[in-house]
């Protein structure tokens, strides 16, 4: 009789992990709508991709139609823990967005957490070769179904909403933005980037250089403006990356702002935006950045 191999620890242990963690994003997923804040669960069809995607919604008290924000979630560094994610619902963020009135429609992306899904809509590949430009499209199907979605609901105003990312979202956002949906007034992009490195290249993603080509040549068919907002401190996207990406949208025609803060004490410098320490740091640069872009909408 063959001598059935025995698993080893590391790998009981893995695998404990992942289960744990699908076990919680389906708690996430199942978890009973918040009535404070009108949240509800909904599944939103990407129709090129015959795929759908679960996208979390909040409104502000009262009756519409609501100025809204698409809210796109980060990327973690492994695939297990991207597997594991529940739904979007940074919580500070969130709060202090329906303080102001604004809806938020919260889409987790093709791959991740409780959409599911074989491959990430937006992968781009190994480090060795990164195709940003792939990751782009696959996140940009994601956002720009959810947000023809968006606009057949009468709560949501067609013509006042903003893409807003976290980190991979934040690319995410700024590619999509590249397509021009109707009725987009501005892109907020919050440590925005792809291929961090924390644990092994602190500060230094994945051919920065092949990023900023990329970045350089959607720059001339986005026609909003874009806050770009980092930390001195991300160990994701470290400061020289940061100026390569902004001076390749500028160079590119961009428009918009680079704001760097000092270093933020939490989540390596790179969760400003979903964290509540990080209220305080992020709204006042929104804020300048409506004045200076003069944009018509309130904050």
């Amino acid at each position: 009789m063959p001598r059935v191999p025995r698993p080893h620890a590391l790998v009981i242990l893995v695998l404990a992990v992942v289960l744990a963690g699908c076990g919680a994003a389906r708690r996430e997923l199942n978890q009973a709508p918040d009535r404070r804040l009108r949240e509800a669960i909904h599944n939103v069809a990407v129709p090129e991709t015959g795929a759908s995607i679960v996208v979390t919604t909040f409104r502000p008290p009262g009756r519409g139609p609501f100025p809204w924000i698409v809210l796109s979630h980060g990327t973690a560094t492994t695939p297990a823990a991207n597997r594991a994610m529940g739904r979007f619902r940074p919580l500070p963020a969130i709060n202090e967005w329906l303080r102001r009135g604004y809806a938020v429609v919260a889409p987790v992306r093709r791959g991740y957490g409780p959409s599911g899904g074989e491959q990430f809509g937006d992968s781009y590949g190994g480090c060795a070769r990164p195709d940003f430009r792939r990751a782009g499209e696959g996140g940009a199907l994601d956002l720009l179904a959810t947000i023809d979605w968006a606009k057949r609901d009468t709560d949501l105003d067609p013509q006042r909403w903003l893409l807003v990312g976290q980190s991979a979202g934040g690319f995410a956002s700024i590619y999509t933005a590249s397509k021009r949906p109707a009725g987009l007034v501005a892109v907020l992009a919050f440590a925005p980037g792809r291929g961090g490195r924390p644990d092994t290249h602190p500060g230094e993603p994945c051919m920065p250089e092949a990023m900023a080509k990329v970045i350089g040549a959607i720059a001339p068919q986005i026609a909003v403006p874009v806050l770009w907002f980092y930390a001195a401190n991300d160990q994701f996207v470290g400061p020289v990356a940061q100026r390569m990406w902004f001076n390749a949208f500028q160079d590119g025609g961009g428009r918009g702002e680079l704001v760097v803060i000092a270093p933020f004490p939490f989540n390596r410098g790179h969760g400003v935006f979903t964290s509540a320490p990080g209220v305080p740091l992020w709204t006042p640069a929104v804020s300048e950045f409506f004045r200076t872009q003069t944009i018509s909408l309130p904050f």
